[in-house]
């Protein structure tokens, strides 16, 4: 199947679709991940995706959201499967092109399939969590600002993208230095307008990192009443506790 899979002029879109959904079943089953990750599955499904994305720009996209589906997914399983320490090793995907493929498959997502969007952002969300490589990546390719505009789409959106911010923000002070100034704590003030519960408490994790490694966003949180749109949650039982850290963060450092 990994085999067959491999992108090229012989490559046929209904085969690749059958054999895509396969190996997601079979990645699913954990009967042995570990086998597959030994026979090339990461590098096979990295070079998938980049197939994609250039047929995305080539504008040869029809049908394209059948193969993406599956591909994505896989990726995404797969990629909770690599070992921490396992993760610079994997060649593929330490290459930035791989981030900015699965931008454009969010675009083509965000045109063609919405419903597929947060697939992606999962696959990013996985892609991102060990690798300060790849979150470089989203900064030097200037790929905050198109992450947040996906933040108003919908609730699972909004906590999907949060967390791929989360990766970033915890790589250190450096990065959340990279991060700033920019539109991030306005969005992040919006995010806390909010009623949804999860999307609040996705945008409390991630103030929480960002305080941590670069003060001068506490001082600004405060200056733009930051306190005051806390305050909207503090009788949400499961919010009450990160809503006080977070305060006494903000205030204290």
């Amino acid at each position: 199947m990994l085999l067959l899979m491999q992108p090229g002029p012989k490559l046929n879109l209904g085969v690749a679709v059958e054999f895509a959904w396969c190996l997601h079943y079979i990645i699913c089953s954990q009967v042995n991940n570990a086998m597959l990750l030994s026979h090339g599955a990461l590098p096979t499904l990295a070079m998938m995706l980049l197939e994609l994305a250039g047929a995305v720009q080539r504008m040869d996209d029809v049908g394209l959201e059948l193969l993406a589906c599956p591909v994505v997914r896989c990726l995404s399983n797969l990629l909770t499967e690599v070992p921490v320490e396992a993760m610079g090793e994997q060649v593929e995907l330490r290459d930035e092109r791989v981030v900015a493929a699965v931008f454009i498959l969010l675009q083509f997502f965000l045109q063609k399939q919405p419903t597929l969007l947060p697939e992606g952002l999962w696959l990013l969300n996985n892609l991102t969590a060990n690798s300060p490589t790849l979150c470089t990546s989203l900064l030097s390719l200037d790929l905050i600002e198109p992450l947040l505009q996906l933040l108003p789409l919908s609730s699972v959106i909004s906590v999907l993208v949060l967390r791929v911010l989360c990766n970033i923000v915890e790589k250190g002070p450096a990065y959340c230095q990279r991060l700033w100034p920019g539109p991030l704590l306005s969005r992040l003030l919006n995010t806390l307008v909010l009623s949804d519960t999860e999307v609040v408490g996705q945008s409390l994790e991630l103030l929480q990192l960002l305080f941590l490694y670069l003060p001068e966003a506490a001082q600004a949180f405060l200056q733009q009443s930051g306190l005051q749109a806390l305050e909207r949650h503090q009788d949400e039982t499961q919010l009450r506790d990160r809503i006080l850290a977070l305060q006494q963060t903000a205030i204290h450092g």
